[in-house]
C-alpha cells in the first residue's frame, strides 16, 4: 500500500543532494548530462542518497534530460512548483490567480520582454501586441506545445510559475520589474535571458523531500549558480555555489566549484 512504500523510501534513503541544472549541472551551452552523471546518480541511489533535479524547467523536459534515471529520482519543477519523486507528484504550490493576471498584464506592457504562465494544464505565451509577438519572435518558443494567447482569460489550470523572457540582458529590465513584485510573489533572475515568479521556492522543495522520506537536515547537500538557488543554498547543511555565480552570491557561500560531478564522486562512500 501507499503508506508501504513510504515507509520504504524513507528507510531507503538516508541522504538527499539537491542541483540546479543550467549552469550548474549542466554548463552553459551544453544541451545532453554525460554518461558519468548518471553512473554517479546510480550509485549513489544505491547507497541510500537521493539525487533531486531543481530548476525552472518544466517536469518533462526534465524528465527527458534525465531519461537514463528519470524513476529512479525526485524533481523540484518549476522552481519546486511541483515536487516528484520519479512519476509520482508529491506536492503542488499554486499561484495566486488574481495576482498572476495582474503581473501578465504588467508585463504586457513592457517592450523589453514576453511573458509565459505554466499551468497544470500547459503552457501559454502571451502576445497581447505586435511589439510582444517581436519579442517572442527574438526568443523563441522553448518547449513544445505551447499555446500562444492573447490574455489571462485564456489560460486554464492552476498556475505554477510565470515567467518574463527577454531576447538581452535581463538583468537590465529586471532592476525595474523586481522592486514592484517580489514583495508580494517570489520572483528572481533565474537565467541570462530569464525572470521566474512563483510562490514555490528551491527552499521549500528541499524541506518537503526531507519531511517525505525522513532525511535529515544535516544530511543535505545542495548546487546552484544563481539567485533562485540562494534559498536552497541556505537550507541546506552543505552547499556549494559554481565559481561563475554573481560575485554577492559568492560573497556567502564560501565553499565555490566548478564542477558538481567531481563532488558527487566523493558522497555516499
Amino acid at each position: 500500500d501507499q503508506s508501504g512504500k513510504e515507509r520504504t523510501w524513507m528507510t531507503q534513503f538516508h541522504t538527499l543532494v539537491a542541483s540546479d541544472l543550467d549552469g550548474t549541472l549542466l554548463p552553459e551551452g551544453q544541451t545532453e548530462l554525460p554518461c558519468a552523471v548518471f553512473d554517479e546518480i546510480r550509485r549513489l541511489h544505491d547507497c541510500g542518497v537521493l539525487f533531486c533535479a531543481a530548476s525552472g524547467r518544466p517536469l518533462d523536459a526534465l524528465r527527458e534530460l534525465f531519461a537514463p534515471v528519470a524513476d529512479e529520482i525526485a524533481y523540484m519543477s518549476e522552481n519546486a512548483a511541483y515536487v516528484c519523486y520519479g512519476r509520482e507528484l508529491l506536492h503542488t504550490i499554486p499561484m495566486p490567480r488574481e495576482l498572476c493576471a495582474e503581473l501578465v498584464a504588467y508585463l504586457g506592457t513592457r517592450t523589453d520582454c514576453v511573458s509565459r504562465a505554466c499551468t497544470t494544464t500547459g503552457r501559454y505565451y502571451f502576445v497581447p501586441t505586435a511589439t510582444a509577438q517581436a519579442n517572442l519572435d527574438a526568443v523563441g518558443v522553448e518547449f513544445g506545445g505551447c499555446r500562444i494567447v492573447k490574455d489571462f482569460s485564456e489560460v486554464k489550470g492552476d498556475v505554477t510559475q510565470i515567467s518574463a523572457i527577454s531576447a538581452g540582458d535581463m538583468n537590465i529590465p529586471a532592476r525595474e520589474i523586481l522592486p514592484l513584485w517580489q514583495d508580494r510573489i517570489g520572483a528572481a533572475v533565474t537565467g541570462e535571458h530569464w525572470l521566474d515568479f512563483t510562490a514555490a521556492g528551491k527552499d521549500k522543495g528541499l524541506h518537503l523531500l526531507c519531511a517525505h522520506f525522513g532525511i535529515p537536515q544535516e544530511n543535505t547537500y545542495a548546487f546552484g549558480d544563481s539567485y533562485n538557488d540562494a534559498p536552497m543554498l541556505r537550507a541546506a547543511a552543505h552547499p556549494y555555489l559554481m565559481s561563475i555565480a554573481p560575485a554577492d552570491l559568492k560573497a556567502e557561500f564560501a565553499t565555490q566549484i566548478d564542477d558538481v560531478t567531481s563532488v558527487l564522486k566523493t558522497l555516499g562512500h
